[in-house]
């Protein structure tokens, strides 16, 4: 049975290494049972996408699901539990966007991150199965958020401005949005 894990906060050590790989041609029933863990602890969470450091485990592993009804970026679009296993993605032009991010990791603060418009993503499924799709918008910016987490980079990171941080009330409150 599935459980909702603890999530870590930014200082944990795990949130700042590079994870290790999952052997796609040996998906057990560790892996298994740490990819429901993990989609049991997005579903509790206000979150559009969540990485296996977030929660604790050394692995390569996200997963990313959005209802655009919930979502309050400008260009969401519904997406269904995606599991990620070895993801990584390229620019598919230079077009970027910058706008506030937020992070299960990071309650309450908010940071403009730069971020590409339009990516390929490269991974594999839960049946070892590889995918390869475009994403663009919204769902781009997350997936490239998440996998910033399995390189043990936080978007605070990634945040250029110093006047680029807000907490997520005042960006609510102040209508703060895009650049």
């Amino acid at each position: 049975m599935s459980k909702v894990l603890q999530v870590r906060q930014v200082g944990d050590p795990i949130l700042g290494i590079k994870c290790e790989e999952v052997d796609v041609n040996n998906i057990n029933s560790e892996i298994l049972e740490e990819i429901e863990d993990l989609k049991e602890t997005l579903n509790f969470s206000e979150g559009y996408g969540i990485a296996a450091p977030q929660v604790g485990i050394n692995r390569r592993i996200v997963i990313i699901q959005v209802d655009k009804e919930k979502c309050y970026y400008k260009d969401c679009e519904d997406v269904p539990t995606t599991v990620m296993l070895n993801p990584v993605w390229r620019k598919l032009s230079e077009d970027t966007d910058i706008t506030y991010e937020g992070c299960l990791s990071v309650p309450n603060i908010r940071g403009k991150v730069e971020r590409y418009k339009n990516i390929e993503v490269t991974y594999y499924n839960e049946q070892g199965q590889k995918v390869v799709k475009e994403a663009n918008g919204f769902t781009a910016r997350d997936i490239q958020h998440e996998c910033d987490h399995l390189d043990g980079i936080v978007f605070l990171e990634r945040v250029k401005n110093h006047n680029g941080f807000a907490t997520a009330e005042n960006i609510k409150k102040y209508g703060l949005r895009e650049e």
